[in-house]
C-alpha cells in the first residue's frame, strides 16, 4: 500500500523521467520549479507531443478540455495536474 507522500513522488518521478527522455537532459536536472517554456524551451507543439508521451508512459488519458496555461508553468504544476486526471 502507497501512502499520498508515495504516491506523488511516484507520478513526480515518472513526469520527471518522460520530460527528462523528451529533451535528451539527465533527470537529475529537472526539479517540480523547472519551467516549461523558459528553462526547456517548449512551445505548443512539445506540450502536445509531452501530453503524448506521458498518456503512453503513466496510463492516463488526458481530456484537452482540462488544459490550462498554468498548467505547464512549472514541472510541479504539471506533476499537479497529472495528478488530478490520474485521480491520485
Amino acid at each position: 500500500m502507497t501512502d499520498g507522500a508515495t504516491a506523488h513522488r511516484d507520478i513526480t518521478a515518472e513526469v520527471i523521467a518522460s520530460l527528462a527522455a523528451m529533451v535528451g537532459r539527465d533527470a537529475s536536472e529537472l526539479s517540480e520549479e523547472t519551467r516549461l517554456f523558459d528553462d526547456l524551451y517548449f512551445d505548443s507543439t512539445s506540450v502536445l507531443e509531452l501530453l503524448m508521451r506521458l498518456e503512453e508512459d503513466l496510463g492516463v488519458e488526458f481530456d484537452p478540455e482540462t488544459l490550462q496555461p498554468a498548467d505547464f508553468e512549472k514541472v510541479g504544476s504539471l506533476v499537479a495536474y497529472v495528478r488530478r486526471e490520474a485521480g491520485a
